[in-house]
C-alpha cells in the first residue's frame, strides 16, 4: 500500500457539527462571564453528564481509547471523567483568550526554544494534536509576541470559535482560516514563515479530500492526514512539536520539543520517508496520551474500527 492514500469523502469528524446553537454558546459565555469560573465549572459537570448519557459515539470513542490504552473496558464514570476533562478544558478557552493568568497554573516545558525562534526572526511550523489544548501559550500575550498562528479547517467550529472571539478581537487576528486544495494557501503561509511567523497545526485530523498515511498508533493502525507534513517539507522551515495537558482544576503543563529541522521527502522514496516522519509524530501523541489519557479530545471512531454498543 501507498504511504499517502485517498482519505473517505467525509472524514468521520467533519461530519459532527457543533452539537448546540449560537444561542446556547451565547448563553453558556454569558452565564460563565457573570458567575466565574467556579460556578460555570459546574455547569460543564451537566453538560458532560449529558454528552456521555445521550451521545453513544462519545461512549464508543472514549471505550475505545481505554481498551488501547489498558485493554480493559471503560466504566461510565471513567468516560464521564474523560468528557469532563474536554468540557473544563474548552470551557477555559473563554478565560485563556482573555489573558486571565491569575485563574490558572501554568508550567512551561521547552519554552525556550520558542524564544530562541523568536529572538532570531526565524518562522517554524508548531506541529500538534488535539491532545489537552494549547490555548494556554496565549497567556501573557505570548501568542502575540511570538506571532503564534493557528492554522486550520474551522468549519465545524465556527460557531464556537466566533462566540470566543466576540471575547477578544485580538484572538481573531490569531487565527488563519485554510482553504483545501487551494494553492494561494501554501504561498501565504510561505510568507508568513518567512515573516518570522510560527504556524500551530494540528495533524491529527483528516480533512475534507485530504491524502492519508496510515501508521501504528496505540497498538492498531490509525490514518493520519498527509498535508501538515508534505507542507512542511515545502516550506522547509523547523517543525516543533507542541501540547498543552489540562489538569483538573486549574492546571496546564504546556510541552515544546524539537521535531524536525526540516522535514525531507527525497523523490524516490517518498512514501517511505513520510510514513517515517508521520511514524515519529504519531510516537510523540502516544507517549503523551500515556501521561495523560484523559486529554485525548477526537471523540469519533479515530481507529475506523467496526462500530460497537
Amino acid at each position: 500500500m501507498s504511504a499517502a492514500t485517498p482519505a473517505p469523502a467525509d472524514p468521520a469528524w467533519l461530519s459532527v457539527g457543533e452539537k448546540g446553537s449560537v444561542l446556547a454558546i451565547r448563553l453558556v459565555v454569558w452565564l460563565a462571564t457573570l458567575a466565574g469560573r467556579p460556578p460555570a465549572r459546574w455547569l460543564m459537570k451537566g453538560a458532560a453528564l449529558w454528552y456521555t448519557l445521550l451521545h453513544p459515539g462519545v461512549r464508543r470513542a472514549s471505550r475505545d481509547l481505554g481498551e488501547r490504552l489498558t485493554g480493559q473496558r471503560r466504566s461510565l464514570r471513567d468516560i464521564y471523567r474523560h468528557v469532563l476533562c474536554f468540557a473544563e478544558a474548552a470551557l477555559d478557552r473563554m478565560w485563556l483568550i482573555q489573558g486571565r493568568g491569575d485563574l490558572f497554573e501554568l508550567t512551561r516545558d521547552g519554552h525556550d526554544h520558542l524564544e530562541r525562534l523568536h529572538q532570531a526572526g526565524s518562522g517554524a511550523i508548531l506541529i500538534s494534536a488535539h491532545l489537552g489544548s494549547t490555548a494556554a501559550m496565549s497567556l501573557g500575550g505570548h501568542d502575540e509576541r511570538l506571532q503564534i498562528r493557528v492554522v486550520g479547517y474551522f468549519k465545524n467550529a465556527r460557531m464556537i470559535n466566533a462566540a470566543l472571539h466576540r471575547l477578544n478581537p485580538r484572538a481573531a487576528a490569531q487565527v488563519v482560516h485554510i482553504d483545501p486544495g487551494n494553492p494561494a494557501t501554501v504561498l501565504d503561509l510561505k510568507a508568513r514563515v518567512e515573516r518570522g511567523e510560527l504556524l500551530a497545526i494540528a495533524a491529527d485530523r483528516v480533512g475534507l479530500n485530504d491524502r492519508t498515511v496510515t501508521v501504528d498508533f496505540l497498538g492498531k493502525p490509525a490514518a493520519f492526514p498527509a498535508g501538515p507534513f508534505l507542507l512542511a517539507a515545502m516550506l522547509q522551515c523547523p517543525v516543533y512539536f507542541v501540547c498543552g495537558l489540562y489538569r483538573s482544576p486549574n492546571c496546564y503543563a504546556l510541552y515544546c520539543e524539537p521535531f524536525a529541522e526540516r522535514v525531507v521527502l527525497p523523490r524516490k522514496v517518498r512514501d517511505a520517508a513520510l510514513h517515517e516522519v508521520v511514524t515519529a509524530y504519531a510516537a510523540r501523541i502516544e507517549h503523551f496520551v500515556r501521561l495523560a489519557p484523559d486529554n485525548w479530545f477526537n471523540f469519533f471512531d479515530f481507529w475506523a474500527g467496526p462500530a460497537r454498543t
